[in-house]
């Protein structure tokens, strides 16, 4: 089984799991009286604010529907806190679903789209049913109000269990399609968003407070939420702006050398397709063009007597040049919310025969997504000219990427390259040039 597969098993899990404590409680949901005007505005206020999600990586967002859901949660009983947060989670999806297919004109994966409703609104009404559930225990909600600290305690700890609840279903999904550890997406996501978390639940805890005197406010709940959602972009952006200077230096070490000007962009180019052929999902897909565009960005602190030696390298000069992963890696640390493509960058000289750098790990071990940018790489490596020998011809580089595949590049890989990359026309690369287009 795929670790993609162990993903969707993983997530179907989590919504059946959800259907069923549904399913058995079901009685109690229908014995609560609704105040059908509070549910009213909390599911307004709640489609509202899922409008504004915010990517905070490449691969997780978030949304001020957070505010929304917690106020439910101090507002409603337990049962139906818990429905009408899975619910709105669940129509969320759908949307975003129908407005995709509605802008690209193709024809949903429904699995996919399947697997995302009952994921989402699994996990968020297992995670308002913990909230609510220890809110409930203790006695405290916003009709009750707050009788002393201990209270207030009890308040704090329901935020919490709710947020961390909520992050740690969706950590665990994406380690287990990705093959890594949970903790470090749990604490790279969280270190960067707790604070502005934090004041989503402190808007929810005052709406809801002021909700029981007036229904309508959830409405208005909107509004603060709102300030929060784009001081919360503003630090998104600014990790991504960042990024986007460590593509602007990576293309500068490429400039460095006129023999292989654009090869990191070509190369993302190469990836994209052979990552497309594979069938890779529109994330990693992503992932694997951010990655290609900054794979070099470790030449950056390689000494140009090395980088730019218009002859073959001695063996010391070789050693040399064979840092430049981990100083990538190293270069890219700060961005620990793009944690998988510093792998990539870290691995993209391992051989599928071990026999590579820096760690010389055998392919067999890494994930499928950190060997396309190898071949990506090797292909366009051979059809550019070096000072001291000529490029190869497309065919010839192809040709070679057949016979290294099994040895150097994992053959799944090579095969998927040779179907997406060998009707296309190119010119080897002999000094700087435009970047080719693909058939």
């Amino acid at each position: 089984m795929t670790p993609r597969q162990r993903s969707e098993l993983y997530r179907v899990g989590v919504g059946l799991a959800a259907l069923a404590t549904f399913a058995a409680t079901a009685p109690r949901l229908r014995g609560e009286r609704p105040d059908w005007w509070l549910v009213a505005a909390l599911a307004v206020a709640g489609i509202l604010a899922l409008e504004f999600p915010l990517h905070v990586n490449i691969s997780e967002k978030v949304s001020v529907a957070t505010a929304v859901f917690f106020a439910a949660v101090l507002l409603l009983p337990v049962w139906q806190a818990a429905a009408l947060v899975g619910l709105l989670q669940s129509i969320d999806i759908c949307v975003a679903a129908f407005r995709k297919v509605r802008a690209t004109r193709e024809r949903p994966p429904l699995r996919a789209v399947a697997s995302s409703i009952v994921f989402n609104g699994g996990q968020a009404y297992l995670s308002t049913l913990a909230a609510a559930s220890l809110l409930s225990t203790a006695g405290v909600s916003a009709r009750a109000g707050l009788t002393g600290p201990g209270d207030a305690v009890v308040l704090v700890g329901s935020a919490g269990t709710m947020y961390l609840a909520n992050l740690l279903f969706v950590a665990v999904a994406i380690a287990i399609g990705t093959s890594r550890s949970p903790l470090p997406l749990f604490f790279n996501t969280q270190k960067l968003v707790y604070v502005q978390f934090a004041a989503l639940y402190l808007v929810g805890t005052a709406a809801a407070f002021a909700a029981v005197r007036y229904t309508w406010l959830p409405l208005l709940a909107i509004v603060p939420a709102v300030l929060v959602y784009h001081s919360l972009r503003q630090r998104v952006e600014m990790g991504r702006d960042a990024m986007r200077a460590m593509e602007r230096m990576a293309e500068e070490v490429d400039r460095r050398d006129p023999y292989t000007y654009n090869h990191s962009q070509r190369v993302a180019i190469y990836t994209h397709a052979i990552a497309r052929k594979l069938g890779f999902g529109s994330v990693d897909v992503e992932l694997l063009e951010l990655a290609a565009k900054v794979h070099d960005i470790g030449k950056i602190r390689v000494p140009d007597s090395v980088l730019l030696k218009p002859a073959k390298l001695t063996p010391e000069e070789r050693r040399i040049m064979e840092t430049h992963p981990r100083l990538g890696f190293d270069i890219l640390r700060p961005f620990s919310e793009y944690a998988k493509v510093l792998d990539l960058v870290l691995s993209h000289h391992e051989r599928y025969d071990g026999k590579g750098y820096p760690n010389g790990t055998v392919g067999r071990r890494l994930l499928l997504i950190a060997q396309v940018i190898p071949v990506a790489d090797s292909l366009d490596a051979m059809t550019s000219a070096r000072a001291y020998r000529g490029a190869r011809t497309w065919e010839s580089a192809l040709e070679e990427l057949r016979r290294g595949a099994g040895t150097q590049w994992n053959p799944q890989v090579v095969e998927a390259a040779l179907a997406a990359l060998g009707q296309t026309e190119r010119e080897p690369v002999r000094q700087a040039s435009a970047i080719p287009v693909l058939a």
